[in-house]
């Protein structure tokens, strides 16, 4: 009975490697009605461009992400998804430590973009994004909590668990930062430099990943890069403070736990 519950909670290659199909084949679907419809009404090219009409379109592509992500997990709640995605598990130490280096990383990106070297270099602030504004909160929501949830509970919850159980962790990882690319394909094709810092910011997720088993610590390195590479100073503090409890908490754990345990020992 244990084996069967094992098998029961296993996740198959065969349902990552579809589960990527999906996804592939959605986005291109998603992007060529929106710009078919773009093209033949200029007041939805208007409203496709405003944030208004970004912000949904991003909701209804994370939302399908997530879905597609859990359908294909084939668990029958939501609870049965957390543990094998990585969920349960805090931020750790290392997690902590790893969130540092994107940080790095995310600076190197922006020493880039100085040189004109990257893409986020070419790219325009879309109109509407003033400082402080309706859009300017939604946009710091989005690029620091639901893209990097959305992505990382997709990529590296689901897909990398899956193609572990099958591929050794450099095929695995390959396969992640492949799929990865091909998603973020407008900046890498625009900049080298770009694609090199963001698989390089892949090639450390996957890592604590396997190393730490907790999806959290990937989510934190994605947050803080994000905020980093979008200049999202105010926001970055105020998240950084509100995560020390989540960073102190496995350091305090394991101290209360060793503190306990003395005294069983020396009985």
């Amino acid at each position: 009975m244990d084996k069967a519950a094992r098998e029961k909670g296993k996740w198959k290659s065969r349902d990552a490697w579809f589960c990527v199909l999906v996804l592939v084949v959605l986005q291109f679907t998603m992007l060529l009605g929106l710009r078919i419809a773009a093209r033949s009404s200029p007041a939805f090219d208007h409203w496709w461009e405003a944030p208004l009409g970004t912000g949904i379109i991003y909701i209804i592509q994370d939302a399908l992400w997530l879905f597609v992500a859990f359908w294909f997990s084939r668990v029958q709640a939501v609870r049965d998804f957390l543990q094998p995605s990585g969920l349960r598990r805090g931020v750790s130490v290392l997690g902590w430590c790893a969130a540092w280096l994107a940080i790095a990383i995310a600076f190197i990106d922006g020493y880039g973009a100085s040189r004109g070297l990257t893409a986020s270099s070419r790219r325009h602030q879309p109109l509407g994004y003033g400082a402080f504004s309706l859009a300017w909160y939604y946009f710091t929501l989005s690029s620091v909590v639901i893209a990097p949830f959305c992505e990382e509970v997709v990529t590296r919850g689901f897909l990398f668990r899956a193609l572990r159980g099958r591929y050794s962790f450099l095929v695995t990882t390959i396969i992640i930062i492949c799929f990865s690319a091909y998603f973020h394909r407008s900046s890498g094709l625009r900049s080298a430099f770009t694609l090199g810092c963001l698989t390089s910011l892949w090639v450390l997720l996957c890592i604590v990943r396997e190393r730490t088993r907790s999806l959290w610590n990937c989510l934190l390195c994605h947050a803080v890069y994000n905020l980093v590479c979008t200049h999202l100073w105010i926001p970055a503090i105020a998240i950084l403070i509100l995560l020390v409890p989540f960073i102190m908490y496995p350091i305090w754990g394991r101290r209360r736990d060793t503190t306990t345990a003395a005294p069983a020992r020396d009985a």
